[in-house]
C-alpha cells in the first residue's frame, strides 16, 4: 500500500516537474506573420516605447495573427520565436506548455497577464497552455534579465500577455483531428467588451480528453476627458485527463486534473499622448489545481493581491524617468491524502528606469530595483542597456544586468522536502547584437551569456549550491521578402553547462530553428508554411529510480495553412505535423501525429 501511495505521489509531482528541471525609425511591418517589431511595447520599460529605440530585445506577437494561423494558446505561439524553447508534456488544452528563454528554466521566466505577475503562486512555473488566445491583443516577449524592472522571476525573460476590448462582434469556431474544437464569442464597443471561449479535445491518447473555458470582461470610463478608470476580469477553468508518461507502470493512467484562475484588476491612469503621467493599479487573483488518482487526492490553491503606483516624467530634452513602487501579498495551501502545508509572504519594491539619449544616435536605459521579501530579505538589481544607430539601416543593441528568482512556497515549506533558509537564485547576464533594417525587412544577429549562481538544487532537502552558465547566439530575419511574400526565420544555438557536474543542462537543445513563410495568392487567399526543428537534448527517464539521464533525438515538423477571405468571414484550413513525424517532446510524452483542422471566423 505504501509503495502504491508513493507511486501516485510521484505521478502527481512528475507531471508538474517534468518541464522544469534544471539606424533609423521603426518600420511598419506586414501584418500577416506572428513575429515582427511592433510599433510600441510596454514590457521593456513599463511605459509605451518603440521597439526600435528600446535598449532591450522584444518580440511582439499579434493576437489576430496568431489566431489566423490556427494557434489556440500562448504556449503554442511562442514555439516559433528565437531564443525561446517551449517544453511540452501532452497536447491541447489539457497539456503542459512552459517556456524556457535563453536556456533558463520555466520557473525563471516571469509571466504577466495585463501586468499581473502570475508567478506569485506558481510552484513550478506558469503553464502557458492555460492562457488561451481569447481576447489577446498581443504578447510581448522580452528576452534577457529584467529584475531591475519586474523583480523576481525575470531571470531569463518576461512574457507579457495583453488583452483588450474587442470593439465589435466576433465569432470563431473550428474543429480538427483528435476531436480538437474551439468556439468563441466576443462583443463590445470601445469602452467595454466581454468574451467567452471554449477549447475542447477528445485527446490523442487514452484519458487525454480536455475541456477549457475562458471568460473576459473589460470596462473603461473616462469622464470629461480626465483620468481613465478601467476594470479587467479574466477567468479560466480547465478539466482534463492525465494518461501519464508511456514509460509509467500504469499507462494509460486514470488520473484526472482540474485548474482554475481568476484575475481581477482596477486601474486609474492619467497620461498624455507621449505616455507621460501616472498610474495606480490594484489587483487580485486566485488559482487552484486539483488532482485525483485511485487512492490519492490533492488540492493546491493560492491567492495573491497587490498595489502598484507608477509615474513617468519627461526630464531634460527627450529623457524619460519612470519611477514606482509595488506591494504584494500571497498565500498558498496544499492538502493531500498524505498531508499538506501552507505558506504566506509579502514583498515591497521600489524601482526606477531612466532612458536618456547620448547624442543623436545613442540611447541608454538604466534601471534599478530593490525588493524586500518577508521570507528571504532584500535584493538589489541593476541593469544597463543601450541601442546605437550606426546608420539609418544599421544598429547595435546590448545590455548587462543582475537578476534573481526567489524560492517558491514548496521549496521553502513542503514537509520533509524543503528548506526555509533558502536564498534566491541570482545571475548576471549580458547580450550584444547587430540589426540590419531594410525595406520591409529586419535581420538580427545576437549573442548572449548568463552566469547563474546560488541555484536551488536537490529534492529533499533543496540547497543553494548550484552554478551554471549558458552561452548562445541567434540569427533571425522577419518581414517582406518581396511583394506578396512574408517570412519569419530564425536559428538559435545554446550551450548550457551545470558547473557542479560538468553535464549539459537538461532539456536545453543545442539547436532550434523555425521558418514561417506566407504567400499571398490574390483574391483574399494566402498559403503559409510553418516548420520547426528541435535538436538533441538531454532529459530524465522517470521510469527508473533514481531517474536516469537520456538523450532525445532531434525532430522536424511541418505545417500548412490555407486562408481565404469571404464576405463577412474568413476560413483557415490547416494541417500540423504534415509528415506524421514520431517523436517525444519530453521523455515518455509522444507528440501528436498528423492533425487536420478547419477554422471559421467573422469580424476579425
Amino acid at each position: 500500500m505504501a509503495r502504491c501511495l508513493r507511486a501516485r505521489l510521484l505521478r502527481a509531482s512528475v507531471f508538474l516537474f517534468v518541464c522544469c528541471a534544471a539606424g533609423g525609425p521603426a518600420l511598419a511591418q506586414p501584418a500577416e506573420l506572428p513575429s515582427f517589431e511592433g510599433e510600441e511595447v510596454v514590457v521593456a520599460g513599463r511605459r509605451p516605447q518603440p521597439v526600435a529605440t528600446s535598449p532591450a530585445y522584444v518580440t511582439v506577437l499579434s493576437g489576430d495573427q496568431m489566431r489566423r494561423l490556427g494557434l489556440r494558446t500562448v504556449g503554442e505561439a511562442l514555439q516559433y520565436l528565437a531564443e525561446v524553447y517551449v517544453r511540452q508534456a501532452g497536447g491541447g488544452p489539457g497539456g503542459l506548455l512552459q517556456a524556457s528563454v535563453r536556456g533558463t528554466s520555466p520557473q525563471q521566466v516571469l509571466v504577466l497577464l495585463d501586468g499581473v505577475p502570475l508567478n506569485a503562486t506558481a510552484q513550478l512555473g506558469v503553464n502557458l497552455a492555460t492562457l488561451s488566445l481569447a481576447e489577446v491583443d498581443r504578447v510581448e516577449v522580452l528576452r534577457g534579465p529584467y529584475s531591475a524592472i519586474w523583480g523576481s522571476g525575470a531571470l531569463g525573460g518576461v512574457i507579457h500577455v495583453v488583452t483588450r476590448p474587442t470593439g465589435r462582434l466576433r465569432l470563431r469556431a473550428g474543429y480538427g483531428g483528435a476531436g480538437d474544437s474551439v468556439a468563441a464569442l466576443s462583443a463590445g464597443a470601445v469602452r467595454y467588451s466581454f468574451g467567452v471561449e471554449h477549447l475542447g479535445s477528445a485527446g490523442y491518447q487514452p484519458n487525454a480528453d480536455a475541456s477549457r473555458w475562458t471568460g473576459t470582461a473589460h470596462l473603461a470610463v473616462q469622464p470629461s476627458g480626465g483620468p481613465e478608470w478601467s476594470l479587467r476580469l479574466h477567468h479560466t477553468d480547465g478539466r482534463y485527463g492525465l494518461p501519464g508518461a508511456t514509460t509509467s507502470f500504469c499507462y494509460p493512467c486514470p488520473d484526472r486534473q482540474a485548474d482554475r484562475r481568476t484575475v481581477l484588476q482596477l486601474a486609474w491612469s492619467q497620461q498624455d499622448g507621449e505616455g507621460l503621467g501616472q498610474r495606480l493599479r490594484l489587483w487580485w487573483y486566485g488559482d487552484a489545481l486539483d488532482y485525483t488518482s485511485p487512492g490519492y487526492r490533492s488540492s493546491a490553491s493560492g491567492t495573491a493581491y497587490g498595489a502598484e503606483w507608477q509615474r513617468v516624467l519627461r526630464l531634460a530634452g527627450t529623457s524619460a524617468l519612470t519611477v514606482g513602487a509595488e506591494w504584494q501579498a500571497s498565500d498558498y495551501a496544499f492538502t493531500s491524502t498524505a498531508g499538506g502545508f501552507g505558506g504566506r509572504a509579502q514583498v515591497g519594491a521600489a524601482f526606477a528606469q531612466y532612458d536618456v539619449p547620448a547624442g543623436e544616435r545613442t540611447l541608454f536605459g538604466v534601471g534599478l530595483r530593490y525588493d524586500l521579501h518577508s521570507n528571504y530579505g532584500g535584493q538589489l538589481n541593476p541593469r544597463l542597456g543601450f541601442v546605437h544607430f550606426l546608420s539609418d539601416a544599421l544598429r547595435l543593441r546590448g545590455g548587462l544586468g543582475r537578476t534573481f528568482r526567489g524560492p517558491t512556497f514548496s521549496e521553502l515549506f513542503f514537509p520533509g522536502c524543503s528548506n526555509p533558509n533558502l536564498q534566491p537564485e541570482t545571475a548576471w547576464s549580458a547580450d550584444l547584437g547587430v540589426e540590419v533594417v531594410g525595406p520591409g525587412l529586419v535581420a538580427r544577429l545576437n549573442g548572449f551569456y548568463t552566469d547563474a549562481q546560488n541555484l536551488i538544487v536537490g529534492g529533499c532537502n533543496p540547497q543553494n549550491v548550484g552554478s551554471a552558465r549558458v552561452t548562445g547566439a541567434s540569427a533571425e530575419v522577419s518581414g517582406a521578402l518581396s511583394e506578396g511574400w512574408q517570412v519569419l526565420a530564425n536559428v538559435t544555438w545554446s550551450d548550457g553547462v551545470d558547473r557542479g557536474t560538468g553535464a549539459r543542462l537538461l532539456r536545453l537543445p543545442s539547436w532550434t530553428a523555425n521558418l514561417v513563410v506566407r504567400r499571398e495568392l490574390g483574391q483574399g487567399s494566402a498559403l503559409a508554411l510553418l516548420a520547426r526543428y528541435v535538436g538533441e537534448r538531454n532529459d530524465l527517464d522517470f521510469s527508473t529510480f533514481p531517474a536516469t539521464r537520456v538523450t532525445l533525438p532531434g525532430h522536424l515538423t511541418v505545417g500548412l495553412r490555407y486562408e481565404v477571405q469571404l464576405p463577412g468571414f474568413a476560413v483557415t484550413l490547416g494541417v500540423d505535423n504534415l509528415f506524421d513525424a514520431q517523436y517525444e517532446t519530453l521523455r515518455g510524452y509522444p507528440a501528436p501525429g498528423r492533425t487536420v483542422f478547419l477554422y471559421v471566423a467573422s469580424g476579425r
